[in-house]
């Protein structure tokens, strides 16, 4: 069973909170400062330009949170999948999901884990609009990964916390062309 910040159900306690959190308060209540540690915050469209920006390599996209411990304890793995694969032409990019207010702890948290490739902050705003270009299943819980094929498109989401072996398998399919579904 995977280890998930979510209670069950699409419309469990986590997904309505994270889904209410960002639309009465997009930044955690007071605006967020610029980071060093971060590459921008993206709303539906900038996500969307994002990923069309990728084409031409397998990506997976993370949503996190400090405060979520699962996504705390799969970072690490995502870092060290980044570094093996990478050459192989594989990007993992990262999203914060973070209110405004703990930019300092998303910084720290950065910079402990030195991750070698970007991360964004979740804008705040129409949050169904930003669920629905990510997956329109997806129902809020961290941590959540969606894993995308070198023409763009997605070929898995993935709920809950993985181990570095299920990740790595998922990627090495995507990498060789085959989709499973």
């Amino acid at each position: 069973m995977h280890h998930q910040a979510r209670l069950k159900g699409r419309r469990g306690a986590a997904a309505i909170a994270f889904a209410a959190a960002f639309l009465l308060f997009p930044s955690g209540g007071r605006a967020a400062e610029p980071s060093p540690r971060i590459a921008g915050e993206l709303d539906a469209a900038g996500f969307r330009d994002l990923l069309a920006r990728q084409k031409g390599s397998v990506v997976l996209v993370n949503f996190w949170a400090t405060w979520c411990v699962p996504c705390r304890e799969e970072f690490p793995d995502l870092v060290r999948l980044q570094r093996e694969l990478a050459p192989r032409g594989f990007k993992v990019v990262g999203v914060s999901t973070d209110f405004g207010s703990q930019r300092g702890a998303v910084d720290q948290f950065l910079d402990e884990m030195k991750p070698g490739f970007p991360n964004y902050w979740k804008k705040g705003g129409n949050e169904q609009a930003f669920i629905e270009s990510v997956d329109r299943d997806w129902g809020g819980e961290l941590p959540f990964s969606v894993l995308y094929a070198r023409d763009g498109t997605r070929v898995k989401s993935l709920s809950g916390k993985r181990r570095y072996a299920d990740y790595r398998r998922e990627v090495l399919a995507a990498l060789s062309g085959r989709r499973e579904r």
